[in-house]
């Protein structure tokens, strides 16, 4: 799905790149099934170019392959879905067992508490099986898609080389582009409700005065942003520019990842998908341009200034302050946060304009 959302985005730039290709077939021509089939168009109407012509005989191996790969796919998800209908218990344990073993790992490592092992296991499944909210994830994954290729190909504008092009701001915002609207992305879909009906397990189950919603959702965030994202990241630019210039590259991208999450996250006290929807406040069109400009100065800004630090490493001490204060303030408020505001909710109140004093009751 985010695959083709991608494509749908993308379609206006696309043929207009593979008309003026030259010579062999482009390397991210390969990546566009969409490109082949076009070329072979082309070439059954005598209007191909070489690129094209090397293009078009993919199509007929692709589709023997996507056949095959639908068969097998079929063949061995046939017997997991009929298991899972006829309700056996037997195959229920087998899905237990093979997921036990990164469950074990993440309980070691980030989940500390019983209820924080719970809420972790419901909001990941509820990620997979809402409609709603693979829906919104679609969407946000897609777009970030669609800005990262066309940073990638803007990197490689004018025929640089990988080495070259792997340092350029275009290059270097890809991760910051992609982590920036997928942190957005789950913190949006955080507030759309599954089941409201649902959720007096958690009421009853829960302690709303000890509550663990912001840590829970820290590190859920950042565990579906990083856990892939980061080891991609240092293993290209280990391979292409070495590893300092890696670990520099992907401590810049997890300290500014969990900084903003840490912002999005200033007193939110509602577990993920339990609470009604937020009401609309005289101060969200704000937010919503302060997204804008936040995106402009994380994934535009950064990136430029990056560009030019990793020729001179020290530089990047600079961004120390800028850490500390981005830090600082979300601790700040959160510590001086009155104890009523700090209990877990479970319906979002009206905001009134103007607040009785109710002295005739």
């Amino acid at each position: 799905m985010i695959y083709l959302v991608t494509l749908l985005c993308t379609s206006f730039a696309i043929p207009g790149l593979l008309e003026r290709a030259r010579g062999p077939a482009p390397l991210w021509t390969f990546l566009f099934p969409s490109t082949w089939f076009v070329s072979m168009c082309q070439m059954l109407r005598g209007r191909a170019n070489a690129s094209m012509a090397e293009l078009a005989w993919l199509c007929v191996p692709s589709i023997l392959v996507l056949c095959v790969i639908a068969f097998c796919t079929y063949a061995i998800g046939y017997r997991r879905h009929f298991v899972r209908i006829a309700e056996i218990a037997e195959g229920a344990g087998i899905e237990r067992g093979a997921s036990r073993w990164h469950l074990a790992f993440l309980d070691r490592l980030l989940l500390r508490t019983p209820s924080q092992k719970g809420c972790f296991r419901f909001i990941v499944r509820t990620l997979l099986r809402g409609e709603a909210h693979r829906l919104v994830m679609t969407g946000v994954a897609g777009l970030a898609l669609v800005l990262a290729s066309q940073a990638l190909m803007n990197a490689f504008d004018g025929g640089k080389p990988a080495r070259e092009a792997a340092l350029t701001a275009e290059a270097l915002s890809i991760p910051f582009i992609l982590t920036f609207l997928l942190v957005i992305g789950l913190r949006v879909v955080f507030e759309v409700p599954a089941e409201l009906r649902a959720n007096w397990i958690f009421q009853l189950m829960l302690d709303a005065e000890h509550q663990e919603c912001e840590p829970l959702a820290r590190k859920t965030i950042l565990f579906l942003t990083l856990s892939w994202l980061l080891p991609l990241t240092f293993a290209v630019y280990a391979y292409l520019e070495g590893l300092r210039i890696a670990i520099l590259h992907s401590s810049l991208i997890a300290a500014w990842t969990a900084l903003l999450t840490n912002i999005l996250l200033i007193r939110f006290r509602k577990l993920p998908f339990t609470c009604t929807l937020p009401v609309f406040k005289q101060h969200s069109i704000v937010i919503v341009i302060s997204f804008c400009f936040g995106f402009l100065i994380y994934g535009a800004s950064t990136p430029e200034f990056e560009s030019v630090a990793l020729l001179q490493p020290l530089r990047m001490l600079s961004l120390i302050p800028v850490a500390v204060v981005a830090w600082f303030i979300p601790h700040y408020l959160t510590k001086n946060t009155l104890a009523l505001e700090k209990r877990m909710i479970f319906e979002e109140g009206a905001v009134h304009t103007v607040e009785r004093l109710g002295l005739s009751e």
